[in-house]
């Protein structure tokens, strides 16, 4: 595991827990690759040994805020060996947890201590330095907006309507454009090329119509009417006539 950018943290977050326990001497801590424990689902994640005084931590397939957060709650054990809290000549076995009540209350105030003291270090790190800790701080985004553009996204992705807008990017810019206007020249001259790269005439059948209609218009109109009636409305008083008769 390359510590090379986090060794400042486990060096900060120790002097951190120091300053808040009260351990006179720091522990030894030693970073562990174990294959065969990170199979396990439930295997070994870090113990702390009173005699030599050395926390021990498996670090394989692990989030390095998972392994801060473990060095935190060995530390609070570390601090009450200092204290004398785990000279206990009771049961040390499996389950010790639940079968030594002094055990078991060591373990709760690891917990608690432990937890709270890493929570209390990440949040004082994130509000002393705005860097890449704290990227949550430097968009600028609404909580409304992004929750908003994250479930449109998902359900976009759900059923299939996720449009990538790089592809439209992309094809305008491949769109014959000679003057470099940024308009399009099928959109000037009326002339462009269709889908299988043909030269088509843009004025198509509904300009044509709208001419005939033009020419129509400039007829003068039959005796005795004075226009042409809406097709819905010549056929109701056709109906209404038909009736009546």
């Amino acid at each position: 595991m390359d510590l090379s950018q986090t060794e400042d943290l486990f060096h900060d977050l120790g002097g951190f827990a120091q300053k808040r326990f009260g351990f006179k001497k720091p522990p030894t801590l030693n970073l562990v690759s174990d294959h065969e424990n990170a199979s396990k689902p439930l295997g070994k994640t870090a113990y702390y040994d009173p005699q030599s005084m050395a926390v021990t931590i498996y670090t394989d397939n692990r989030h390095t805020k998972d392994i801060l957060r473990s060095l935190a709650h060995e530390l609070v054990h570390h601090t009450q060996n200092e204290n004398g809290m785990l000279n206990d000549s009771g049961y040390h076995g499996k389950g010790y947890a639940q079968k030594n009540k002094d055990l078991r209350q060591s373990e709760k105030e690891a917990y608690l201590k432990g937890n709270m003291c890493f929570r209390d270090w990440e949040d004082g790190l994130k509000q002393s330095k705005p860097t890449i800790y704290n990227e949550w701080r430097i968009n600028n985004m609404s909580t409304k907006k992004w929750k908003n553009k994250e479930l449109m996204e998902n359900l976009s992705e759900k059923f299939g309507f996720k449009m990538d807008l790089s592809l439209l990017k992309e094809a305008k810019e491949k769109m014959p454009d000679d003057n470099n206007d940024g308009i399009p020249d099928y959109a000037q001259d009326g002339k462009g090329k269709n889908d299988l790269g043909n030269t088509t005439d843009f004025k198509d059948e509904e300009s044509e119509d709208e001419e005939s209609e033009d020419e129509e218009s400039k007829k003068p109109a039959p005796k005795g009417k004075k226009g042409k009636l809406n097709r819905g409305l010549q056929k109701y008083l056709d109906n209404k006539k038909n009736k009546s008769s």
